[in-house]
């Protein structure tokens, strides 16, 4: 009687174990899954908006934390663009050096006046040679250097006899030819201090962002969020469908929840199946 009993329960329980199975397979064919309005971008691809192209690349598996689109892991990708009209700033130090046309002029700046002043460098030695009245060298006295006149040898301070130099004077507002990286680059004056000149301009630049899934970024026209199908492609899609997004990530949430409880019912059911076989082989009492 003992042995009926245990067999009858282990046969109930392994139907449990394979029906609870069974269903698990069913069930994956109902996964919710997130179905959003935008094209699949692969590595390259562009798109455009609001006359503003960007373009995808180095979609990959970043770590691991299970991504909702990309499986095992966080799935990442790089969207870059070059915004044509970004906004450069520089400064124009007091006391530094800087070269316009082939001429070294030292940087000085005034607040009161708001003037920024280049005066010219002078060869000294090329001055002389081009002199014929003084000799090509100078002679030094008590520290004090002199040109020294052909005619008499006499002396004259070489600060008295050098030409005015060269300068040049710019305010705020004025355009201002900066020694950029990539060669002059075209500037505005947009403030003068003691201790330097800030100059502005617009030129390109190259910008990058890292999508994940979920996150938000900001393009030409507005909030976008990036979505990834599988592991080759993204979506940018709209914020606009973000309400939709999440409402899809809560039914898979709770979607799993549901499924583990199944696995519990079929791992526990075949548990429960093994005892009841076992107990069936129990020897009696007495």
């Amino acid at each position: 009687m003992q042995r009926r009993a245990a067999a009858a329960y282990f046969v109930f329980f392994l139907v449990v174990s394979v029906a609870a199975y069974a269903y698990i397979g069913v069930a994956e064919s109902q996964r919710p899954e997130v179905e959003l309005d935008g094209a699949e971008l692969s590595n390259d691809s562009s798109f455009t908006i609001d006359g503003q192209t960007y373009t995808v690349s180095n979609i990959h598996m970043s770590g691991g934390g299970g991504g909702h689109g990309g499986g095992g892991g966080s799935m990442a990708a790089d969207l870059s663009w070059t915004n044509n009209s970004s906004q450069y700033t520089a400064t124009v130090e007091a006391g530094s050096t800087t070269t316009l046309d082939n001429t070294t002029y030292n940087v000085s700046t005034d607040n009161s006046t708001g003037t920024l002043t280049l005066t010219a460098q002078q060869n000294v030695t090329q001055l002389l040679r081009a002199d014929s009245a003084v000799e090509n060298s100078l002679a030094t006295q008590n520290g004090t250097e002199y040109v020294v006149y052909r005619q008499n040898d006499s002396l004259r301070p070489v600060s008295e006899w050098l030409p005015e130099p060269e300068t040049r004077t710019f305010t705020t507002g004025d355009q201002y030819t900066y020694p950029a990286e990539s060669g002059t680059q075209a500037t505005t004056i947009t403030n003068v201090t003691d201790s330097g000149a800030t100059v502005e301009w617009t030129a390109p630049r190259q910008r990058t962002v890292e999508l994940s899934e979920g996150g938000n970024l900001t393009l030409a026209d507005g909030r976008y969020f990036a979505h990834f199908p599988d592991q080759s492609n993204v979506q940018v899609v709209s914020v606009d469908q973000y309400p939709q997004y999440q409402e899809t990530l809560d039914a898979q949430s709770y979607f799993h929840e549901r499924k583990n409880g199944i696995w519990g019912i079929s791992i526990l059911s075949g548990i429960a199946a093994v005892l009841m076989l076992g107990m069936a082989y129990l020897p009696n009492r007495g």
